[in-house]
């Protein structure tokens, strides 16, 4: 994501897909929005520093953050998040 480009307005117009509990969701997403709080199962990304498959195993975001990133595949265990396409 080493461009000038506005990604607010790229995630808005290839659309989002909303993950909830026992989701498994692939694609490419640029943002990882938690609605509701949620435990994750797990997270592939390929730009994030320190982040294996495990990182987010297990752990649990209030509802209103954002990671930013490049993922892949996000497995919800129980919450809801929205993935914001790039």
């Amino acid at each position: 994501m080493a461009s000038s480009r506005n990604n607010a307005l790229e995630f808005s117009s290839v659309g989002s897909v909303l993950a909830t509990s026992l989701d498994t969701t692939t694609g490419s997403f640029g943002a990882i929005q938690v609605l509701q709080d949620t435990t994750f199962g797990d997270v592939v990304s390929s730009n994030v520093d320190q982040t294996t498959h495990t990182a987010f195993s297990g752990k649990t975001l209030g509802a209103g953050t954002i990671l930013y990133g490049q993922f892949s595949s996000v497995v919800v265990a129980s919450g809801l998040v929205q993935l914001h396409k790039v």
